[in-house]
């Protein structure tokens, strides 16, 4: 059972595809009936799976941001481990998202996500003094792209309330913090090692 727990763990970027393709098969039945949000949210959704695996490449990204901003031995933990919280989070809020279209705000809080990975892949170019692009940039830019798009095109279709985006807003960083305080949890981490680590590569990045 153990081995069965430690095989789910490792693979769980391939369990959260299979749901991915769960909900593809079920909108792809179902397309004339899908509200305009759940197709967009569907696309997006589309662009994060394969945003994870360009990502994921050889560990490119954990590099990154494990090994040289908050300092991990990522390799010596347990495979799969790192992506956990990363895998429930992403989900879960897509699946709130495709679930119930009338909250418009669940649908924002995703295009919101899409169009922060754009703009942190490409501070990360500035910030990590890359000659080259970051790890999942291509794949980061056509999701912000795209969420733009879907800003205007929901705008034009539907009359909702400018609070919506407040919720939104809110969600989207009240989620984002559950998971990053997830993933400190599950590699055993405090969050106060994650705030020294960040102040610790700021003052050396522009410190110099």
């Amino acid at each position: 059972m153990k081995n069965f727990g430690l095989f789910l763990l490792k693979h769980n970027i391939h369990i959260m595809t299979l749901c991915f393709l769960g909900w593809a098969i079920w909108a792809a039945l179902n397309w004339s009936n899908l509200e305009l949000v759940q197709k967009i949210a569907l696309a997006l959704y589309a662009f994060l799976i394969l945003h994870e695996y360009e990502e994921s490449y050889k560990d490119r990204f954990l590099e990154l941001m494990a090994g040289r901003l908050l300092k991990i031995d990522y390799k010596a933990l347990t495979p799969g481990l790192t992506h956990l919280a990363q895998a429930i989070y992403i989900t879960t809020i897509f699946s709130l998202a495709i679930l119930f279209p009338q909250q418009l705000w669940l649908t924002f809080g995703v295009i919101i996500l899409a169009i922060f990975e754009g703009y942190v892949h490409n501070m990360g170019i500035i910030l990590f003094r890359l000659k080259g692009l970051t790890p999942g940039w291509w794949t980061a830019i056509g999701m912000a792209a795209f969420g733009i798009w879907g800003i205007v095109v929901i705008g034009r279709e539907y009359d909702y309330n400018g609070i919506e985006w407040l919720w939104a807003t809110l969600y989207y960083i009240a989620s984002f913090l559950a998971m990053e305080f997830g993933f400190q949890a599950l590699i055993k981490s405090n969050p106060k090692n994650a705030v020294k680590a960040f102040r610790t590569f700021f003052a050396e990045r522009f410190g110099k």
